[in-house]
């Protein structure tokens, strides 16, 4: 298995994970992990490219979006659920209270399978 599958494999069971976190009511927990979902696999397509990841999302991010969105055609809609849940992935993880409910949780869940859906296309 190399780097970009492993990155993958990493991915599905990060979404599986959330899909179990949101079924246990843990919708904080369920956002968090469709991010990193989306991330990972982000992060196997920039390394499939032969580019060095960088060390932040944010960059990660950019790159992403550079390389794939504008050069590969990347569905830019899908591109946003990434950009998008990565604020709400960081009141999951470190506000004492947030506004994760359910219904946003089942949002990013979906959001998370259609992003990798898009990017299994750049295997």
């Amino acid at each position: 298995m190399d780097e970009t599958e492993a990155f993958f494999d990493k991915s599905n069971k990060k979404l599986i994970l959330a899909k179990t976190a949101y079924s246990m009511d843990d919708y904080s927990d369920a956002v968090s992990l469709s991010y990193y979902a989306m991330f990972l696999v982000a992060k196997a397509l920039i390394l499939k490219k032969g580019i060095k990841a960088p060390k932040t999302h944010a960059g990660l991010i950019h790159l992403f979006n550079s390389h794939y969105v504008k050069e590969d055609e990347f569905s830019y809609e899908k591109y946003k659920f990434l950009a998008s849940t990565q604020s709400q992935r960081e009141n999951a993880d470190y506000d004492a209270i947030d506004e994760i409910d359910e219904r946003i949780a089942r949002k990013r869940i979906k959001q998370a399978e259609e992003f990798i859906k898009e990017a299994e296309k750049f295997i």
